[in-house]
């Protein structure tokens, strides 16, 4: 687990010294990810598993790519119960989930309150006492960003993730010594809700900036004149005197 997390403290931190130029923005996370239920095979008289619901905490990394569009690199981390479900009593096991994702997204809205939404693809870690393993990772969010100055903003929204299961293989989680996979093809949901803080590094704070054109000119204006209220120039010199 501890590795997952260097590997996104390297990627943030790479990221943002290379972008400094760039409109970048912190994000910190917290939130709450709902029990997922879904088919389970490879342990005899347990047809289905669940993660049970508990907290989530993470942080992402924004680079403003164009006006209103950006790019995150964003992790989160929820410890959790497994639990397998069948003819007899659950058997539990801790387990950790962790995401490790990079996404886009798209604002919509005027400079206090933005509305936003976007993709995510990366990878998913599931680490138990027993046994460890990385899928494929997909996820998406739908939330409003609250930005009362440049600097600093409140992020709220929903997400859902998802590990999805393919031919190469099950997820394991250990039962007591033993593990047990999910059978091929399944794919775990978990949708959440999240807050978070957002805090601007430099560059401007992306999506924060005003979408709006520049006010237009005075009334009676005209291009390439001096701007109302200048005073005139000094008259010219006299012609010399023959």
């Amino acid at each position: 687990m501890l590795h997952h997390r260097s590997l996104a403290a390297l990627l943030l931190l790479g990221t943002a010294q290379a972008l400094s130029a760039q409109s970048v923005r912190l994000n910190a996370y917290g939130g709450y990810t709902f029990a997922d239920k879904f088919d389970f095979g490879g342990y005899s008289g347990y047809p289905q598993a669940r993660f049970d619901e508990s907290a989530h905490f993470g942080g992402g990394l924004e680079v403003e790519v164009r006006p209103m569009k950006a790019i995150e690199i964003y992790y989160q981390q929820q410890g959790t119960t497994g639990r397998l479900l069948g003819v007899g009593d659950d058997i539990t096991t801790d387990v950790n989930i962790s995401y490790l994702m990079l996404g886009g997204l798209g604002y919509a809205g005027n400079d206090k309150v933005k509305g936003f939404g976007g993709l995510m693809l990366g990878a998913a870690f599931f680490n138990s006492d027993d046994v460890n393993a990385t899928k494929f990772g997909i996820g998406g969010r739908l939330g409003l960003l609250m930005t009362p100055n440049q600097k600093f903003g409140i992020r709220i929204g929903a997400q859902v993730l998802s590990a999805v299961q393919g031919a190469s293989g099950g997820m394991y989680f250990g039962t007591g010594g033993a593990g047990a996979g999910v059978s091929t093809y399944s794919t775990v949901y978990q949708f959440g809700l999240f807050g978070g803080i957002a805090i601007s590094l430099g560059g401007g704070s992306p999506a924060a900036r005003s979408s709006s054109p520049p006010p237009p000119p005075p009334s009676g204006y005209t291009p390439g004149a001096p701007p109302p209220g200048t005073p005139p120039p000094p008259p010219p010199p006299p012609p010399p005197t023959k």
